[in-house]
């Protein structure tokens, strides 16, 4: 049984919890994109040919950043995580005439 687990809350409220690894050199070196690999495989409205679309927030921060490790934003084991989806657009509306 793994060592070190996540709580993801997708975008309908449901609670999935998504073994990550088991020992702490692994978890010390587990990045955001390998995490949302494996909610891609837990939660299906985020299918990998869609991983592109899936946000990860935890503590009111995205994770954004595919290569970076879970552990530079605090994640630890049973931490909470947040999934939705980027909805395409959303840039900046051109300034009125």
């Amino acid at each position: 049984m793994p060592k070190y687990r996540v709580c993801v809350y997708g975008m309908r409220g449901e609670k999935v919890t998504i073994d990550l690894c088991d020992t702490e050199e692994q978890m010390q070196n587990m990045t955001v994109l390998q995490l949302k690999e494996k909610v891609a495989e837990k939660l299906p409205e985020f299918a990998v040919e869609r991983i592109e679309t899936l946000r990860l927030i935890f503590t009111d921060k995205e994770l954004n950043e595919d290569s970076k490790l879970l552990s530079s934003y605090g994640i630890q084991h049973m931490s909470v995580i947040h999934a939705v989806i980027r909805i395409p657009g959303g840039g900046r509306l051109p300034p009125l005439p």
